[in-house]
């Protein structure tokens, strides 16, 4: 995978795979799909103050999620975080916005870091000013996304009244707070170098993983009614809302 064009590909392959087994491990692909190619026009509009390098970082960002997906469906194995994302795929009382959830805490939280020491290499800071400017793109993203979720459960104004703004958190999740963190850990990959002993991945992982268990079992009870309430009266079928994400 060396470009921004092979990783849409195969995000299309795994968008069309889950529409055609009805998945909900489509919905993630179909939103990120639609975020990398915003990222796209901002690296071809020179945006970015490193146009290639932020290529490179996207291509090696989409490649851990590619990679944990296809590793997992020929073996079941893969990070803790995306372990706990992938298995839920049949869990019933799951909504749409937890499924996104999921991708979106195991993508964000663990591999960002990792990508972008990697990209980083020894020169962290000079990533800082592109790193950042992505959160505006993906804040753009969030308002459409909202939108794209009122058409598959349209009382979601109300309960976004209740369950918090989703401008800001998507209802349960923080992108800017994710990312913050994310940075962090990429200046702490940085310091350790190559360290074969290094502990920081695989305790990020499992913090991770444990994140998400809560976005699936929430531990307040009104958010559990509230999510439950969520999923019997969402509308339409898997695979159209995978559209719905994707288009």
């Amino acid at each position: 995978m060396q470009t921004i064009d092979t990783v849409v590909e195969s995000l299309d392959k795994i968008i069309e795979s889950a529409r055609s087994s009805s998945s909900p491990l489509g919905y993630f692909p179909a939103l990120y799909r639609r975020v990398t190619l915003k990222v796209n026009e901002a690296i071809q509009s020179s945006r970015f103050e490193n146009g290639p390098r932020m290529e490179q970082l996207v291509v090696i960002f989409a490649g851990r999620y590619i990679d944990a997906y296809e590793s997992y469906t020929r073996s079941g194995k893969c990070t803790q975080s995306w372990q706990i994302a992938f298995e839920n795929e049949d869990t019933p009382s799951l909504t749409v916005l937890q499924h996104l959830l999921l991708g979106m805490n195991a993508h964000i939280s663990l591999d960002l870091g990792i990508a972008a020491a990697e990209v980083a290499k020894n020169n962290p800071l000079d990533l800082k000013d592109d790193f950042n400017l992505i959160n505006e793109i993906l804040g753009d993203q969030i308002n459409d996304t909202q939108r794209r979720l009122t058409r598959i459960f349209g009382p979601l104004g109300w309960f976004d009244s209740l369950l918090g703004s989703i401008d800001e958190q998507l209802s349960l999740f923080s992108l800017h707070y994710a990312r913050d963190k994310a940075w962090t850990q990429m200046l702490e990959l940085v310091t350790d170098g190559n360290n074969p002993e290094s502990k920081i991945i695989p305790n990020r992982d499992k913090l991770v993983a444990q994140f998400s268990s809560k976005l699936i079992h929430p531990p307040k009870r009104l958010l559990r009614i509230l999510l439950w309430l969520v999923r019997i009266l969402e509308r339409g079928r898997v695979k159209d809302r995978i559209d719905i994400l994707a288009q």
